[in-house]
């Protein structure tokens, strides 16, 4: 029987994995839901849904892995989204489930390696959402005897998600000496590993997976690596704490964490998916 994948809450890392997904597994039935229905190929099933409705109609997921990747809602520091996803999805039997976490859920580890073992330690808003959706899910698949891989995502890039309009604005970035240490990974990365997790029997029934390039970095060098591609020189440069009263509170966050991801257990079970290692390559990859 061919599998059934379902992408609940699909936005710009669904395409990467259905494309990924037909390529590996061109039987397989996709099912996508997102706010908008979405144009794709004649084989891929795109709805709109609305995941904070009650009721959802979520029995043609029945027997079928879903790929959560929606964002958690803002209403609480729990995931409503989610809770209210997992009680639709009560009596409807599947697979397994593969969600799209995030790697802040460690908070600042002042530039120090993490691994899957480490604490987590959420300091945002948003990343407190996602602890509280990752054990909601854990809770949930424990119960019901259902396959789970959290993958803890750092920030991701590819087409259409360069900082180009920045930084032909001229906009500031900090300066080297101050910029924190991060991690990145490029889209189609991410996308084979998605569908990787989908595929492997080398897996636990709980896994939590660390996702990055295995290359660290610093958002200044992201900047100028993107720059020096299109040409142009950056030249304005600021301090952290001239930045507090420029950027967005949204952008300070992710600025003022910092870790370095261990990805070991991702390479061992999902090797040759990271294609751009090079961050170089990955940004011209993607201009």
């Amino acid at each position: 029987m061919k599998n059934k994948i379902i992408l609940a809450g699909s936005g710009y890392l669904g395409g990467y994995i259905i494309s990924e997904m037909i390529e590996k597994s061109p039987s397989c039935q996709i099912i996508e839901v997102s706010r908008t229905k979405k144009t794709r190929i004649a084989s891929v099933k795109s709805t709109k849904m609305n995941l904070d409705d009650d009721p959802l109609k979520l029995e043609p997921f029945a027997g079928g892995i879903i790929i959560y990747m929606a964002p958690p809602s803002t209403v609480s520091l729990e995931d409503c989204r989610i809770k209210n996803f997992l009680k639709n999805l009560n009596g409807v039997k599947i697979k397994s489930f593969v969600y799209i976490s995030t790697s802040g859920v460690y908070g600042n580890c002042d530039g120090k390696e993490v691994d899957e073992l480490h604490q987590v330690n959420p300091e945002t808003d948003r990343a407190k959402r996602r602890v509280s959706a990752e054990t909601q899910l854990a809770n949930y698949c424990k119960q019901k005897d259902i396959n789970l891989v959290i993958l803890r995502v750092p920030g991701i890039y590819g087409k259409g998600r360069l900082p180009i309009n920045r930084i032909r604005a001229g906009e500031p970035i900090i300066k080297k000496e101050e910029s924190k240490v991060t991690n990145l990974i490029h889209v189609e990365d991410l996308a084979r590993i998605v569908v990787a997790s989908t595929m492997s029997e080398n897996l636990n029934k709980c896994e939590i997976v660390n996702v990055s390039d295995g290359n660290p970095t610093s958002s200044t060098n992201y900047y100028e690596i993107t720059g020096m591609l299109l040409g142009i020189k950056i030249t304005n440069y600021i301090t952290y704490l001239e930045a507090q009263s420029v950027y967005t509170e949204q952008r300070l966050s992710f600025l003022k964490e910092s870790r370095v991801l261990n990805v070991n257990k991702m390479l061992n079970l999902f090797p040759d998916c990271i294609k751009y290692v090079s961050l170089e390559d990955g940004i011209r990859a993607s201009l």
